[in-house]
């Protein structure tokens, strides 16, 4: 997701993606909503914060300033041209990492590319069950799977810690390792597909 720089941009600029007009336009919208003591809600899709947020669910953000978001707490930020809502499972502790923290979705094994604190938008708090409001519940995972995401949690850790530029690169060599082979075969496949027609 990110010129003589060998680890990438300069810290401030990695968001877990560029800074973009839709991150801009949701700061603002962050802004006023704390000003007015408001909620912003939006709908969540996808299963990356399942068991503790259904697909499709409803959420309520409740924006704050960036120095209180915490470990444990669930977020909404903008990674790139996209607005995600997943756990900080850590936060940089010295220097430059301190605008970082680390995030997982609950129902991923690996952890996200580091997120700048400045584009986390406000805490999911609660989503809606078609009935009521439901309060965001703690992180719920197999053995299994909490082992894989503690294993990705502790190499991006040291990353992060050595530099953003190099957490973030590793995030996306990480991607590129578990995704690449899957856009190849369906690229082959579409590929073999079309000429099957023929």
């Amino acid at each position: 997701m990110m010129g003589a720089k060998a680890l990438g941009p300069a810290s401030n600029d990695l968001v877990a993606g560029i800074r973009s007009a839709a991150a801009d336009d949701l700061a603002r919208l962050g802004a006023l909503a704390r000003k007015t003591e408001g909620f912003i809600q939006s709908e969540l899709r996808g299963r990356s914060m399942a068991p503790a947020i259904p697909d499709g669910a409803f959420i309520r953000i409740r924006p704050a300033d960036e120095d209180l978001w915490r470990s444990g707490q669930v977020v909404a930020f903008v990674a790139g041209h996209r607005f995600m809502a997943h756990r900080i499972v850590y936060e940089g502790r010295r220097g430059a990492t301190r605008q970082f923290v680390l995030t997982q979705g609950d129902g991923n094994w690996l952890c996200d590319p580091p997120v700048n604190r400045s584009t986390i938008v406000g805490e999911v708090v609660a989503f809606y069950d078609g009935t009521d409001w439901i309060p965001v519940g703690s992180s719920v995972n197999p053995l299994y799977r909490r082992i894989v995401a503690d294993v990705s949690q502790a190499v991006m850790k040291v990353a992060l810690a050595l530099s953003p530029g190099l957490a973030m690169a590793l995030a996306r060599a990480v991607s590129w390792a578990r995704m690449g082979p899957r856009l190849a075969i369906s690229r082959l496949q579409r590929a073999m597909s079309k000429h099957v027609r023929h």
